[in-house]
């Protein structure tokens, strides 16, 4: 089999500054739970009593041999506020792992928050759900993360993403998090705005304050997977276009075009607030690049589920298939049907992000685009055996497909991607 390196018509393609390389999250992989005096966080707490990430990867003690193989805000300020004591072994840890990196000519791109907060910071204000006078404090929190970040690494450190998945980390509160508590019509707004206000107040922050000595790039990245009509029909079409507004066009359209998404609006009503003109100046335009996390692809019917469930709320709230209309898989199924392995999709969803928010005819400039997760997950990898696992071909095909979708929209659709970040390192 020709691999994508060894294809002609891909050869000399991409720029000695594209970035490629691997994503991970710090929950996911540290462990180290209790040493060196971390704080707990969210997930901590809602794990405790189940398979949680207390050991993990191990990564707090093992990442030089991480690093041989190619952060966590409760590490750097235990209770996560602006007058909180940080934690210097923290912070060391931290910036020797950056120092390994780049002595080992790694880039790397770090991440604010990635579905995790400081439980403390739960507990004051309610996390991204504050309200009033405790958004406002716990905006400042964060602000102060991202200040202490910028100021202790932003001298090595040129690429920032302030939130991983706004989307999925409100489907997460809903789901999980705050189940208890969590109003679906009304809190998923609420955590929505809230979320991008965080962002974008971080992203001023950088860029008064830091970028004019650092000179990095600071952005968000936002999930999406593809959604093909089914057939040619008018509500397939309309089905398609409304799943993508619903995940993306709500964070996209406010960061890159300055307005809340129409489809949005439309099934919001009241309980999306509209920002103030000085908040809409903050927001519209904060991000130097649009981060894309993309996995799969599914078929719209164009039929509305009549008891829609949680996914379905924050998928689209439309029916999602996996079989076209003579019962043919759209593509080989990975655990537990996430992902669809169906490189076609990827090239449609960068399309889209490029027709919608990053192209110069829309944003005045071309926006670049950075992927910032992409990844397979083989249908009960856990119970196969060693040499099953390594005899690691549907990853290997998998990837394969999307490189080659991404080549094929750099190449034939002119699309500007600078960056490819496989999901994951060690997961």
């Amino acid at each position: 089999m020709t691999t994508i390196t060894q294809d002609p018509k891909f050869a000399g393609m991409l720029p000695k500054t594209f970035l490629h390389g691997y994503a991970s999250a710090s929950y996911q992989v540290e462990g180290g739970y209790q040493q060196d005096d971390r704080g707990p966080s969210n997930w901590d707490e809602a794990l405790k009593d189940m398979i949680n990430g207390n050991e993990a990867d191990n990564s707090y003690n093992m990442w030089r041999d991480d690093i041989e193989l190619l952060g966590h805000p409760t590490r750097l300020v235990a209770s996560g506020g602006k007058n909180d004591p940080v934690n210097q072994k923290g912070l060391d840890y931290y910036s020797s792992l950056i120092d390994g990196l780049l002595a080992a000519n790694i880039t790397p791109f770090i991440t604010l928050t990635h579905f995790d907060t400081p439980l403390e910071l739960e507990k004051r204000y309610n996390g991204w759900l504050a309200t009033g006078e405790k958004a406002e404090l716990f905006f400042q929190d964060f602000e102060n993360h991202g200040r202490l970040l910028f100021k202790t690494y932003g001298d090595r450190v040129k690429h920032w993403i302030t939130i991983n998945g706004p989307h999925v980390y409100t489907l997460l509160s809903a789901a999980f998090l705050k189940k208890a508590t969590f109003n679906t019509e009304v809190d998923m707004w609420k955590q929505g705005n809230n979320l991008m206000m965080g962002h974008a107040r971080v992203v001023d922050v950088y860029r008064q304050e830091f970028y004019p000595t650092q000179h990095g790039m600071i952005g968000i990245s936002l999930n999406c997977d593809w959604a093909e009509p089914i057939d040619g029909s008018a509500e397939a079409k309309a089905a398609s276009i409304q799943v993508n507004d619903v995940i993306l066009g709500w964070f996209a359209d406010p960061i890159f075009l300055g307005k809340h998404n129409a489809t949005i609006q439309r099934i919001a009503g009241s309980a999306l607030d509209d920002f103030t003109p000085a908040d809409w100046k903050l927001i519209h335009g904060s991000s130097d690049f649009f981060g894309l996390k993309h996995y799969g692809t599914k078929y719209c019917t164009g039929k509305i589920p009549t008891e829609p469930n949680l996914m379905v709320l924050f998928f689209g709230r439309v029916e999602q298939v996996v079989e076209d209309l003579q019962g043919k898989p759209i593509g080989r199924k990975g655990h537990g049907g996430h992902p669809y392995n169906v490189p076609w999709g990827f090239r449609k969803i960068l399309n889209i992000v490029h027709n919608r928010w990053t192209s110069a005819s829309v944003t005045g400039k071309a926006i670049p685009i950075y992927i910032t997760e992409n990844g397979w997950s083989s249908e009960n990898e856990s119970q196969r055996t060693f040499e099953e696992i390594i005899n690691d071909t549907e990853r290997e095909e998998y990837y394969a497909g999307y490189i080659e979708a991404m080549l094929r929209a750099i190449k034939e659709d002119g699309i500007l991607v600078q960056g490819y970040l496989a999901w994951s390192l060690l997961e």
